[in-house]
């Protein structure tokens, strides 16, 4: 393994990763590697705004979709280990009201089966992502409650919001979990979910150009625009227009009851931010909770969180193996079976973040659009190209 990355490694990895995007029609990326505790090569190309061309940096801040579930999962961790909550206890206990599935009244939902997507709550397919709409007018009316949404006769429910087998049997990817456990980490802590996320996650990981929706983002920050193909698959369309710098006034959140909603600040996919501040969260959980002197987890609870908690035989999925919250995937990089972290992918956006836990390395990437095939059950080709390519440049060739 390397431990720099020089100026002709830099241009063969420039070559290649121009090739990858232009066969994908590629319109943004950052990307980013990481070996040991050490941030070893970052890199920005194509734009951020493709009308303006307005190009993407190191500091482009992108809305990175799911890979913000494991900074929620890190603080519903944190709660943890400080004994505020339980893993196996019912989530009712912390919620304040009883949540069930109405299609098994008796069985207790836990923060386990949350993390693990083992709950019982149904995939955005069959709910019709109606926990979009519950978030999107939970802005103009800050008195909706989660209750609304996961309770019969509650203005967002649906029943099929909830599955039709019992809680902790099976594995169904869930956007909901995410929105309770930002319930509960309010309800616990005091604290607005981005207030709490900040103070605990991104301070003592020093992470700047970070912010949970656009709850702390000014007009300093550098937003990217995310994009889809069009029809013709040739041409794209803006799907989230950051580029025009959302941001709430400073009285914006006085009237909101913290742990009352829980999706407001998105943290099932509303994180926006750069790759290399990715790459300080993903060494500190590699390096088993700590970066640089900072303890973020004790040792112990983030070998629980990487630790296999549901798996399944068959490996034609995308999704083989959980640990809390973390993703355990075997085709990432073909020369690894199991590599630690998750992806994204929402609006056009892909991203990826994933380390090898025993080698010590970890690969990051995002793309705010490209041609990709939703039909698949494992990942994107294009995800797996720019993975390799990757590898191969930072860590496989230090001898080119």
């Amino acid at each position: 393994m390397p431990n720099k990355f020089d100026l002709q490694k830099n241009k063969n990895i420039t070559k290649d990763i121009q090739i990858v995007m232009e066969k994908y029609k590629i319109v943004g990326c950052q990307a980013a590697a990481v070996l040991n505790e050490q941030l070893i090569w970052a890199d920005a190309f194509g734009y951020r705004n493709l009308e303006t061309k307005e190009p993407v940096t190191e500091n482009t801040m992108f809305r990175i979709a799911s890979i913000s579930k494991l900074f929620t999962a890190t603080a519903i961790m944190q709660l943890f280990e400080r004994n505020l909550l339980k893993l196996d206890e019912d989530i009712s206990l912390y919620l304040g009201f009883e949540v069930r599935n109405p299609n098994f009244p008796n069985e207790a939902i836990t923060i386990r089966q949350i993390l693990t997507h083992t709950s019982s709550l149904n995939s955005d397919e069959l709910s019709n992502s109606i926990y979009a709409k519950f978030i999107r007018e939970g802005h103009s009316n800050f008195s909706l409650q989660l209750k609304d949404l996961l309770i019969e006769n509650g203005k967002y429910f649906m029943k099929e919001i909830w599955g039709d087998w019992k809680p902790g049997s099976q594995f169904v990817y869930s956007n909901i979990g995410a929105i309770i456990c930002g319930a509960i980490i309010e309800k616990i802590s005091k604290l607005r979910f981005d207030q709490y996320i900040k103070q605990t996650i991104f301070d003592p990981l020093e992470m700047k150009n970070v912010a949970f929706s656009y709850s702390n983002i000014n007009s300093s920050n550098e937003l990217a625009n995310l994009y889809e193909h069009n029809n013709d698959m040739q041409s794209f369309k803006i799907t989230i227009e950051d580029v025009k710098q959302n941001e709430y006034p400073e009285n914006y959140w006085d009237d909101y009851t913290i742990g009352n909603h829980g999706g407001l600040f998105e943290p099932q996919g509303g994180l926006r931010t750069t790759a290399i501040e990715l790459s300080k969260f993903l060494r500190a959980h590699m390096l088993n909770g700590k970066l640089n002197g900072k303890q973020i987890l004790e040792p112990k609870t983030s070998k629980l969180m990487k630790s296999i908690q549901w798996s399944r035989e068959e490996e034609n999925h995308f999704f083989s193996k959980m640990g809390l919250g973390f993703h355990i995937t075997h085709d990432f990089l073909p020369e690894y079976n199991e590599m630690i972290g998750h992806s994204g992918e929402a609006y056009g956006l892909i991203s990826n973040l994933y380390w090898h836990e025993e080698k010590q390395f970890g690969i990051i990437f995002i793309l705010n659009g490209s041609q990709f095939d939703l039909t698949q059950n494992t990942r994107f080709d294009v995800e797996k190209e720019l993975a390799e390519v990757i590898y191969k440049h930072v860590f496989e060739n230090d001898n080119e």
